[in-house]
Parts: structure tokens; sequence; C-alpha cells
């Protein structure tokens, strides 16, 4: 008797290719047809190329509302807003819907600085003591230079992210700032001056109290005033209060598992680093500010300073300006731009093309939206109103040809890396270097001596779109510096991660059995007070060699028998204390109290 041939399952190689046709066709479905050439000066198909990016961006990462806002030098070509500015309320955003803008204030309080800079009240290159007399922090860089306002401004300071103490903010105060200022004597320098790019909060907190001092008045009241006013944002504030009333706000979101969660938003203490709140009608106005060269309120010639690298080399290669940050894009242009957020819900960018005098202004109101989404669609934006304008198409990327890398070589490149936060393996098998990251593994290209590409299964199958992985991996180099201990990740030119090499832990030291377990968080107050409420909760684990804390923080490099360095992410290169006497930990403003056990399960 013949036997029935029984049909085989579908693969699912085969689904996944179904699956990803389907996503492509439904995210890619009715995009404007782009003509060839555009046009001259005519900008019909940018704005619907935007509005139809916009939107896929919106449902892809489950914005309630974006504004938008594309310039060219005095006209603003399109401005609109999309979605619900309050999803509770059912709110429409509109173009005069005020969002909070965080770090783009730093932009704002950048330009202030400089602008007394021309009043010959700040030198760029003196000691920022000089300023503040009563400015002091730990360090162990024993020779490294006074912290410098140029330093401070390009994030070349070596300061902290954040303050370390818990400050509320007074409205009208003048004393705040100086708090903060005063609680980095609590603090540590993370890295000699001009060691590497460190963002920091704090260098341009000190920056707007020096302004104020100078001024004489409260900081938000001064920059209402004077940089607002001037560049026409009547409806922009460092403080809510400073705000005209019967505009709608947006309110901050995260989203998750299809329902929409209200983030906290409110005055923060440190108002020069992220406390504007602005419209994208009245970013619009400061875009064509900054196009026509500060309008007699700051020198043309200041303003192409502050677009000018200051510090990058080799070992430390992010591009920053004096306040802006810069990134090279399409074959040689340079962009200025500068992001916001998002940690309360809102996340903002201004990005310009200043030699084409063409800018873009972004806002949305979700925890996703930060530059590395932002930036991108800036770019695509961008990229058809340089070729409107100037006929300027940007060059096609070369494909980065493999080169022949020697096998020891590559073996000095393996080893453990501090990757936004998370270890990173590499791996020589065969004469070929291979990375995994987070259960994620792929292939590192030699595209020279030290740099690779990375390749991935997905790539080579064309479906790496449609998995929203955290970073496009077609724009990744990775660069290894033996000489350093480093691994440098360069992110399409935008941003660059600086990833130090673990090291090899063959006995778990005393200090990091100590350490190891659960924690409530309590806020640390002037004079060393900590709070009684706790304000979150975090672990200190040993797992494979390695001594890590959950959340931002990551892995753990002890440096003494009290103190412990961040290697990586937005606190890298700061400093923890670890204080026997009460086995509590100090980051910051921020106390790690050992959670004390259940009286029910005697556990934590």
């Amino acid at each position: 008797m013949l036997k029935q041939k029984t049909a085989k399952p579908v693969s699912v190689f085969i689904l996944l290719v179904l699956l990803a046709f389907v996503l492509f066709r439904i995210l890619h479905g009715g995009a404007p047809r782009k003509p060839n050439p555009i046009p001259p000066g005519d900008y019909s198909y940018t704005v619907a190329y935007a509005e139809h990016r916009i939107r896929q961006t919106m449902e892809r990462h489950h914005l309630p509302s974006m504004a938008v806002a594309l310039i060219d030098d005095q006209n603003v070509i399109w401005q609109e807003a999309f979605g619900l500015a309050n999803v509770e309320e059912g709110l429409p955003a509109t173009t005069n819907t005020i969002y909070k803008l965080l770090s783009v204030a730093k932009v704002f309080t950048a330009l202030e600085t400089m602008r007394r800079v021309e009043e010959g009240r700040i030198d760029l290159d003196a000691p920022v003591a000089d300023y503040l007399p009563g400015f002091t922090i730990q360090s162990r860089f024993r020779e490294s230079e006074p912290i410098t306002v140029r330093s401070i401004l390009a994030h070349r300071s070596g300061l902290p992210l954040n303050p370390c103490w818990r400050v509320e903010l007074e409205p009208g105060s003048r004393s705040v700032p100086e708090e903060l200022v005063a609680s980095l004597a609590d603090g540590y320098q993370a890295f000699p001056i001009g060691d590497r790019y460190k963002y920091s909060n704090m260098g341009l907190v000190m920056l707007g109290t020096i302004i104020q001092q100078i001024r004489g008045k409260p900081f938000a009241s001064h920059m209402k005033e004077s940089l607002l006013a001037s560049a026409g944002m009547e409806c922009s504030a460092f403080v809510t209060a400073d705000l005209p009333r019967g505009k709608g706000f947006a309110s901050g979101y995260e989203y998750w598992k299809g329902d929409y969660y209200p983030r906290g938003q409110g005055d923060i203490a440190t108002l020069p680093s992220g406390n504007l709140y602005s419209t994208v009608a009245d970013m619009a106005d400061f875009v064509r500010f900054i196009l026509r060269d500060g309008e007699g309120v700051i020198e043309a010639e200041t303003l192409k300073a502050m677009f000018e690298d200051q510090f990058t080399n080799r070992r430390d290669p992010q591009p920053m300006g004096l306040g802006w940050k810069l990134s090279p894009v399409f074959g040689g242009e340079k962009l200025v731009w500068h992001d916001g957020g998002p940690t309360e819900g809102i996340g903002a960018l201004v990005a310009l093309l200043p030699e084409r005098k063409l800018g873009v202004v972004l806002f949305a109101n979700e925890v996703s939206f930060d530059g590395s989404i932002a930036v991108p669609l800036a770019l695509e934006i961008l990229e058809p109103m340089l070729e409107t304008k100037d006929g300027v198409v940007p060059p096609e990327s070369n494909a980065r040809k493999a080169v022949d890398v020697d096998r020891a070589q590559l073996e000095a490149y393996a080893g453990r890396y501090v990757a936004w936060g998370k270890i990173m393996e590499v791996s020589q098998k065969g004469g070929r270097l291979k990375g995994e990251i987070q259960g994620m593994g792929f292939d590192l290209v030699p595209t020279g001596q030290s740099r690779f590409k990375v390749d991935h299964w997905l790539m080579k199958l064309g479906l790496d779109h449609f998995f929203n992985l955290p970073v496009d991996l077609r724009k990744l180099e990775i660069e290894f510096s033996t000489e350093e201990e480093m691994m440098t990740i360069n992110i399409a030119n935008i941003s660059h991660e600086a990833c130090p090499r673990y090291p090899v832990v063959t006995e778990i030291p005393d200090l990091w059995k100590r350490v190891a377990g659960k924690y409530d968080l309590s806020y640390r107050f002037p004079s060393d007070a900590v709070g009684s409420e706790v304000v979150g909760r975090s672990e200190i684990q040993i797992e494979d060699g390695v001594l890590s804390m959950g959340g931002f923080v990551g892995p753990l490099k002890p440096i003494s028998e009290t103190e412990m360095v961040i290697l990586s992410g937005p606190f890298a290169g700061e400093t923890m204390v670890y204080e026997p006497e009460t086995a509590c930990i100090y980051h910051q403003s921020i106390v790690f109290k050992p959670t004390k056990p259940d009286p029910a399960t005697g556990s934590p």
C-alpha cells in the first residue's frame, strides 16, 4: 500500500518573510511619489512626505501627538500638529499647544552665556570658579585643569549629570541655583577636563547661576524678558507661572500594552538645563531668529563660533559646539541640533542646516520619542528640503568593503565591554569577530584594521527594519582601541558611545559581596539629610563576574574599599560612595538604603 504524503508545516522562516512583506506594505503604502528631480522651490512633495512620515512615526511608536515646523530662512514652509495633546480630555494638539522641551533649554542658556561673553563679562577659557567662588567638587584626577565655561558648553568638563542634593524649586528664588551648585561639594568629577564627552545638566545650571548673578534678577525672569522676547517667543518661558493663560498644554505619556499612562510634569529646580516650555510656532520663530544671524541680539560671528566643533579627537569623536550638538550629514553638510526629553513623556528636537538656512522642529508627547527617533526623522525631512532649495542630492553612502585582519589582532579586541549600561561580549571564532548583547548575536565585519561594521541575519534577509531594534544596525560602526582598552560605537555620526573594557575578575572582592543586595531609594537633601520617603527601588547583583546595578546605572567598577565608578550610560564616569557604617550608597541626590527584611518572610 502506498503511503500518502503528509503536508509539511509552513516554516517559521516563510512566515517571517510573509509577515515582513505585509508590514512593508502597511508601513510604506501610501507614500507620496517623489518627482525626479524635485522642482526648485516647490515644497509640496516635502510637505506631503513629512506628513506621511510623521503619521507613520506616530503609529509605530504610539505617539499621542506630534507637532512639526519646516523652515526655509525666514519662511515657515509648513507647521502642523497631529493627534491629542491630552488623551484623557481628548484635547487636540495645535501649533500653539505648549510642550515642555526639557534639555532644549540648554541652547538658550548657551546663547545667553555667549551674549555675556560678547559683553566681556564672561571669559570662555577662565575657570568657572572665578565666577562662582564657592564652587568645589571632589576629584581623583589631580592633574586635571580647572573647569572652564568652554568645557561646560562643550560637555567636556567632567561634571556629573545631575546635582547632588534634592532642592525644591521656589518661585522667584535666586538661592535655588546657588544651592544646586553648592551640592557639587558632595559630588565627584567624572573625567578630567577635555578627556571625553560627558553630558551634564549641572554644567548648564552653573552657567545659569552666573547669568543670574550678572543680571541681578532670577534666571527665568531675565530669560523671559531678554532672549525669549528678542526672538519673538511670546508663548515660551522657563517657569509655568510666566506662560500665557488660555493655552493648551501637552501632557506626557508612556504607552504600555494598549494604554497611555500619564507622566508627572512640573517645574524642576534645574531651570537653565531643562525647564523650557514652548510651542512649535514659537520654536519656528526661534529658528528664523537664528537663521537671520541673531538680528542684533547676538553677533553673527558668535553664532558661527557656537557651531564650531570644540574638543573632538579620534579617541573622543563626539562632535560638540558651544551649547549645540553637531553631526556631519549628507556628504559634507553640518547638522546643528539639540534634543530634549523624553524623561517626562515629552520629546523635542530643533535641527538646522545653518549654511543652507534650513530648519526642522519636532515635538511628541511619549517617552519613546528621543534623539534616536527624532534626529533620523529630521534628516529624512531635511533631505528633500535641501534638494528643493538648492538642488543638492546627498550622495549615496558607499558600501564599506570588508578587509582582512590578522587573527591575533582580532583576538586582542575580544573581551567584555560596557555598552549602554549592558555587557557586550566580543569573541573571536575561526578568524571572525562576533558580538553579543542581551542575547542578540551579530558578526563584526572588519572595514579597517580597527573598524568594523555590524552584520546580522535580519539584515541579510532585509528584515531588520521590521523588528523595532533599538538602533539601525546598518548605521553602526565600531572601532576598537587596545591602547585605551576601549570600544567606540558610532551611530550614523549622530552619537558615539564610549564602551570601556570590563575587568576580568577571578575572585569576587569583599566589597562586591557587601554591596550586593536590594535597596530602597531616598533623596539626599542639603547638609547630608536623608529623606524618609522611598522614591524607588534598585538592586546590585553579581552575575558572571560582573557587579551591576539595574536601571540606567549598569555595570560598576570598584576603585577603592568605598568607591565604585559607573562605566556606561548617562552616568558614565560618576562615583558611587559606599558608607560602611550604614551600608548606604550615595550617588548624586539619591541615597541607596539596604531594604529591610519583610517581618513575615524574612526576605528583602
